[in-house]
């Protein structure tokens, strides 16, 4: 069969409510075990503890391909709500982690843009705590968007930017290189430093500082998790 043709008889298929439902929940059947299979370290979250206690407005930021385990990440019982793409495969995704007991916020579509913003800055005023993938749902890969840091100054919250990575994996042939992770693993998690909005920078200084901070942690649970 043509590749082509191939891949469009699985986009059909995977537009299927009834399929996305049952492929979400493999998804998170799947993640549950590479968790509870694996030994899991988190480091350096005694600072967002710290602003958790304080209710801080606080955004939580990973990388696109770090997806699939960030929902482990966060142990605590505040309110986390991830930013999930509307297409096909955030639908997927959103439908995953709701077997995780996440809620998601729908966004990053041409038409529902200005309402995923304003239902973010509602989330943060509210004190529940905002998960984003600043380089999704198209790239470029490992890039902090402007978007971002908007929200920030609009709502004066902190940024705290997380990674976390695996011994054994897959980087799959995608636009982010997607971490396809495996089962009786080694996963390190970092948090790094929290950041908040300098008013006197510019916002291009003010991107570049949380650019650098997601960088270094992305490093440094890469080196720590081998």
């Amino acid at each position: 069969m043509n590749f082509n043709l191939r891949k469009k008889m699985i986009k059909k298929f995977l537009q299927n409510e009834l399929i996305q439902n049952i492929v979400g929940f493999l998804i998170s059947l799947y993640i549950k075990i590479c968790f509870h299979t694996s030994l899991w370290y988190v480091r350096n979250n005694k600072s967002i503890e710290s602003h958790i206690k304080k209710k801080s407005k606080i955004i939580v930021i990973f990388w696109h391909n770090r997806l699939l385990m960030a929902p482990f990440c966060w142990e605590y019982k505040n309110n986390f709500k991830m930013l999930i793409s509307s297409h096909r495969d955030g639908r997927i995704g959103s439908i995953a982690v709701s077997h995780l007991g996440i809620d998601t916020i729908e966004g990053s579509s041409n038409k529902n843009k200005i309402s995923s913003v304003k239902q973010i800055i509602n989330e943060l005023n509210q004190k529940n705590i905002v998960g984003i993938a600043p380089d999704g749902p198209r790239g470029p890969n490992q890039k902090i968007k402007e978007g971002l840091i908007a929200i920030q100054k609009k709502t004066n919250s902190v940024i705290f930017p997380l990674c976390y990575s695996a011994k054994f994996y897959k980087e799959l042939n995608s636009w982010d290189k997607f971490m396809f992770v495996y089962p009786f693993n080694k996963f390190v998690a970092i948090w790094g430093k929290p950041i908040m909005y300098d008013k006197k920078k510019s916002l291009s200084k003010n991107i570049s500082i949380v650019q650098n901070e997601l960088d270094r942690v992305t490093m440094l649970s890469k080196n720590l998790s081998k």
